[in-house]
């Protein structure tokens, strides 16, 4: 994963995943706002929302977002960011939503 605007590359996105989803168990149960605020925003590609959401979980808990989660969200592929954000939401989701369909969408 590489961020363009400031030529960064984060070496283990994986190790980052695990470590957001690691605070964000940290915190215990969330309120319904909190899980809500993740699954939009995986949802809607709101990239700052996520971080927004992950930095409030983690100043609740006293823990530090983990620098590379800036670089992941700058990737130029969007592919890259969306998976990143549903990978996290589906790990710590309490109760997984299905995924929005248009009921007229072609088959």
């Amino acid at each position: 994963m590489r961020d363009y605007w400031n030529n960064v590359v984060c070496e283990d996105p994986e190790a980052v995943k695990a470590e957001v989803i690691e605070i964000i168990k940290k915190a215990g149960t969330l309120s319904y706002s909190e899980i809500q605020e993740l699954r939009n925003s995986a949802e809607l590609c709101d990239r700052s929302h996520f971080q927004w959401a992950v930095k409030r979980i983690a100043d609740r808990v006293g823990e530090t977002v983990p620098k590379d989660l800036d670089i992941i969200m700058e990737d130029p592929d969007f592919d890259v960011r969306v998976s990143f954000m549903v990978a996290v939401v589906k790990a710590v989701d309490p109760f997984p939503v299905k995924p929005r369909v248009n009921p007229r969408a072609k088959k």
